[in-house]
Order: structure tokens, then C-alpha cells, then sequence
């Protein structure tokens, strides 16, 4: 199988960091993958960086731009349809899915198939039936946006599950803290509803957490919010430095991020990201991280495996604090986790895993 992944972002965040993952994925299960973005960008860098063959001479753009530059990227797409031999092209944008299927035309061989980073019901239903009409297959990232999906006429629709790199992300050293670090990984930034990446939910829960008990905290990640965490973790929450940490972690190696997560005994999941979803809950689990996951679409799905994932209401401070509490106090059943975790990883979240799903979906369409 040969397929080419269209994406139209920058960096290497997001829809893109999804695309770039599925076509390690669709490498790691024996197929042929190749990233098409435009040219010298953070994305086309980390594809470089990270091994992934990437075509560029895309311009792309938005809004207007996006129109006045659809001749331009319709004739390099289908030049690349054709030198390449692909027969499944896969999208992750709304507008990379009109370009794709220009692309495509009549008189182009291939496969179209668009994974679904948002909510579908969030897209006005008739713009949805048409959207979602016009390609072969739908991914989705949770049970219910592949429903969606379906009763708004996709004709197939499916949800796989996130895939990570379970050779990088792997258990190493962790637990050997004196005390248990309780973590949320993600960036300090707000997304487009104005909202956080679930850290100041976490400090709420701190805040309710028994201080009579052995516990670390911390807020894994970087960005413009470093300073607001900050204050309100240690002057409106009164928390203490030595006990709830705001941890930058710089631009780094996978294998050096893998560390880092490595570190916690137990991770907090409180939002998706950018690709609605959590890399991160899946590269926790790899190293061997068991996770407490807000009830959400995207995030749900993680609690299929209740050994290593505990679904809770996402509003509520005190149940995450009493859950935490609970775990605490039985070491046991934590490392029992720890060991499940992994598990689940390697079973459901793996490369291969993940490229097996993906090409045994293509060759149904």
C-alpha cells in the first residue's frame, strides 16, 4: 500500500504531529508513507529530524490565499499522485480535503480519506453531509465523532486508536522518587474556547490532595502560561514549591521527552489536544504511566482498560483528589498499574498497531 498523508501545518503540532505518527505507523506495518506539506517549515524540519519522507512545494495558505493558490497546488499534488503511485490519499483538514479531491479528480486512481481532529457535530449538518459524503473513509478520534460521522451519511467510518512510538516511550527507571509524582503533561497555552490544557484543573486537585500524604505534583509542558501557573499555584493556592512543580521541559529528543514522562507514577488527563485527542495519555501508558482521564469524547476511549486508565467526571476536584488518595495509599494496586499500562500500550497503541488499523480500513473502502 502507498499513501500519501496531505498536511497543510507549519509545525509539527496538532493534525500534523497526527499525520506524521500515522505515517510512521503505516512504515512500522510493512507499507509505503510519505508526508505532503509545503517546503521549508517546522514541519517539513521534523520530518527531517525524525526520519519521515516528506514532499514539499505545496504553497497551501488560508482563506483566500488557500483559492488563489489551488491551481499551483492541485498541479504539484497530482504530479506527486502520480510519480509516487499512490492509491490512498489521506487528509486531516477540511480545506486539504477540497485540494486533495480536486486533486484526485476523474482521472486519478486513489483512495480519499479524512481523519476528523474535531467534533463533526461542531460543522453545520449540511456543510457536514456534503464534507463528509465527499471522501471514502472517515478516522475518527473517539466512538462518538465515528457515529456522527455515520448518521450524517460518511459511508464508512472508524475509530482507531492514537498510535506512539512504543520502542521510544518506554518504561525506564520511574518510581525510584521518594515520593509518587502525580503529572499532567501538555502545553501552557489556551485553545480557541479560551480554556487551558487542563493545568489549572490539576492545581484544583492538588489543592484538595491530603498533604499528610507522600506526593509530588507537577505541570509538565512549556509555553505563555508558565507565569499565570506559577502564581496561581503558589500565591492564591498557597502550594508549596518543593511539593507541586511547574516543570518547563524544553524542544527536545522524543527519546528525552520518554524520560521525562518516565518519572511519573500516576498522570493527569483533564483536555484533548490539538488533534482531539491525547498523544500523551498514549505515550504515558507506553512508559508505564497509568492515568486518571476526564469522561470526554477523545479521552474516554483510554478507560476501554480499566487496569490502567480510571474515567472520572471532569469537573470534580475532590473525586480525582479522593481517587489519587486511594491509590496512594494501596502501593500495590499502583504498580499493578504501572505494569498494565504498558500493556495496553504495546496491544492497542503501538506503530504497527496503529498501521495495521489504518491499511486494513483503506483496503475495505
Amino acid at each position: 500500500m502507498n499513501v500519501l498523508h496531505l498536511i497543510s501545518g507549519r509545525g509539527p503540532t496538532g493534525p500534523a504531529a497526527a499525520a506524521m505518527a500515522d505515517v510512521k505507523a503505516l512504515c512500522a506495518a510493512g507499507h509505503r508513507a510519505t508526508i505532503a506539506t509545503r517546503s521549508a517549515t517546522g514541519l517539513m524540519d521534523a520530518c527531517v529530524a525524525e526520519g519521515v519522507a516528506a514532499a514539499g512545494g505545496l504553497k497551501l495558505g488560508k482563506g483566500p490565499m488557500r483559492l488563489l493558490r489551488l491551481p499551483h497546488d492541485t498541479r504539484v499534488l497530482r504530479a506527486l499522485l502520480r510519480e509516487l503511485a499512490i492509491d490512498t490519499v489521506h487528509v486531516h483538514r477540511s480545506d486539504d480535503q477540497f485540494l486533495a479531491s480536486v486533486a484526485i479528480g476523474k482521472t486519478i486512481s486513489a483512495r480519499l480519506v479524512r481523519t476528523w481532529h474535531r467534533d463533526p457535530l461542531g460543522v453545520p449538518g449540511l456543510l457536514l453531509r456534503r464534507i463528509a459524503r465527499q471522501v471514502d473513509g472517515c478516522v475518527s478520534v473517539s466512538r462518538e465523532a465515528s457515529d456522527a460521522l455515520t448518521k450524517n451519511g460518511a459511508k464508512q467510518s472508524v475509530f482507531i486508536p492514537v498510535g506512539v512510538d512504543t520502542e521510544i516511550f518506554s518504561p525506564n527507571a520511574a518510581g525510584s522518587n521518594a515520593a509518587p509524582r502525580i503529572g499532567l503533561v501538555g502545553r501552557w497555552k489556551r485553545d480557541r474556547d479560551g480554556r487551558d490544557r487542563g493545568q489549572h484543573a490539576a492545581l484544583a486537585v492538588f489543592s484538595e490532595l491530603d498533604r499528610g500524604l507522600n506526593w509530588e505534583g507537577a505541570l509538565i509542558g512549556r509555553g505563555e502560561l508558565g507565569d499565570e501557573l506559577r502564581k496561581e499555584a503558589y500565591e492564591q493556592r498557597k502550594l508549596s514549591e518543593s511539593r507541586v512543580t511547574i516543570q518547563h521541559v524544553p524542544v527536545q529528543s522524543p527519546r528525552d521527552f520518554a524520560a521525562v514522562l518516565s518519572s511519573l507514577a500516576l498522570g493527569l488527563v483533564f483536555r484533548t489536544g490539538g488533534d482531539g485527542t491525547s498523544r500523551a495519555a498514549a505515550e504515558m501508558l507506553a512508559c508505564g504511566v497509568p492515568l486518571l482521564v476526564a469522561d470526554l469524547p477523545g479521552l474516554r476511549e483510554f478507560a476501554d482498560d480499566p487496569a490502567c486508565v480510571t474515567r472520572l467526571l471532569p469537573d470534580d476536584p475532590r473525586g480525582w483528589a479522593r481517587q489519587i488518595e486511594s491509590l496512594l495509599k494501596t502501593p500495590d494496586r499502583l504498580t499493578q498499574m504501572r505494569a498494565a499500562a504498558r500493556a495496553r500500550a504495546e496491544k492497542s497503541h503501538a506503530l504497527k498497531v496503529r498501521g495495521d488499523a489504518l491499511a486494513e480500513f483503506y483496503a475495505r473502502l
